[in-house]
């Protein structure tokens, strides 16, 4: 009975999609990775999966209420670690958001999607009054977001930025928001977007816009990589060209394609049908997620699983948008795909903190 109830209450499904999904990215990586200097990528992204298992297995007999307790020592401690990347942080083209350890490149950022929503589920779940919320009561979560917003965009580091703004707003959503006050905030998007883009945004993420809007217009310099990820992604049909059989991943016409472009290698190689699939695991993987929300016992624990699912579909919906060009290329990594430490320890993060909540009411 003890270990009937064990398996019942641990959430089976969503370790199962995240390991199926693990197993699909790192035999895409191992494809998208076969230039010069990149062989040994697929192996690190092993190691780093081993890292994260021993992380999920510790956090999964932590008890949530001391992941509440220090939700705002984390939202500090990762807001120092904002800023110094800015100050000592590694530069790479133009860009200083990696700390370089020597064996090992953090990113402050991947850790800020998991701090924000940490710190918006503790105050939340501490406001008696509830919802809806009015702007004037958005006030103090507003302050809690826009540090973070701003000093990712300081990187600079658009899709991060924008997945901690979009998931933090998810989050507000979710807890109810008065129809007034999101009729205010539409207006003023309305408004400050056109100016945001004439004096915020940098003039290559400008560049991006445009290319958006028209990737034909530049293809040999800023749409090239809009105009690569979509005939890698058409070429593939409906079933697609094979395992190490896609022309374009395997000559190497698709830019950081073991990274943010992860997606056109696969789709390439696996087709509609693959890519169908695909979205299916991770469809499999946000349902498991859902139901952890419907599992937690308090509000804070309801409000951290709802956010952290968002992350999770931001990131899917973002980067597989940008690469078959209905959005605008922002770099955003593919969740349990894309090859990187920083990115996949966090979304192994992620699933241990669903797996906590989900399990706690065997454990504790």
């Amino acid at each position: 009975m003890e270990s009937q109830k064990f398996i019942k209450t641990f959430n089976v499904g969503l370790i199962v999609s995240m390991l199926l999904l693990f197993m699909l990215g790192v035999v895409t990586l191992y494809s998208a990775a076969r230039g010069p200097g990149l062989y040994s990528l697929y192996k690190s992204q092993f190691i780093y999966f081993g890292l994260g298992l021993v992380m999920i297995a510790i956090l999964v007999f932590i008890d949530s209420e001391i992941l509440e307790k220090v939700s705002y020592l984390s939202y500090g401690v990762v807001l120092i670690m904002l800023g110094l990347v800015l100050v000592i942080g590694h530069d790479a083209k133009g860009s200083s958001r990696w700390f370089n350890l020597g064996f090992f490149h953090l990113q402050p950022s991947e850790l800020a999607k998991v701090s924000i929503v940490m710190t918006l589920a503790k105050y939340f779940s501490d406001e008696k009054q509830g919802g809806p919320y009015n702007l004037k009561r958005l006030m103090i979560p507003a302050a809690f977001i826009l540090p973070y917003f701003l000093l990712i965009l300081k990187q600079p580091d658009m899709g991060t930025g924008g997945i901690v703004f979009l998931t933090a707003g998810a989050l507000i959503l979710f807890v109810k928001v008065d129809w007034r006050s999101l009729l205010i905030v539409a207006l003023l998007g309305i408004i400050t977007v056109p100016l945001a883009y004439q004096f915020v945004l940098h003039d290559y993420q400008r560049e991006r816009v445009k290319t958006f809007m028209d990737p034909e217009r530049d293809p040999k310099d800023t749409g090239y990589n809009a105009m690569q990820c979509k005939i890698a992604v058409g070429s593939g049909k409906t079933f697609g060209k094979g395992y190490l059989k896609g022309t374009q991943s395997q000559l190497n016409f698709i830019p950081e394609q073991q990274t943010d472009f992860i997606f056109s290698v696969f789709a390439e190689e696996r087709g509609f049908f693959g890519a169908i699939i695909l979205l299916c695991l991770y469809g499999a993987y946000c349902f498991y997620s859902f139901r952890t929300v419907a599992r937690a016992r308090g509000k804070y624990e309801m409000l951290l699983a709802f956010g952290l699912t968002a992350i999770m579909f931001w990131h899917v919906f973002i980067n597989m948008g940008m690469v078959i060009g209905v959005l605008p290329i922002v770099g955003v990594t593919l969740p349990f795909f894309s090859y990187g430490g920083s990115s996949l320890l966090t979304f192994m993060l992620i699933t241990g903190l669903l797996l906590n909540i989900s399990r706690k009411r065997y454990i504790f």
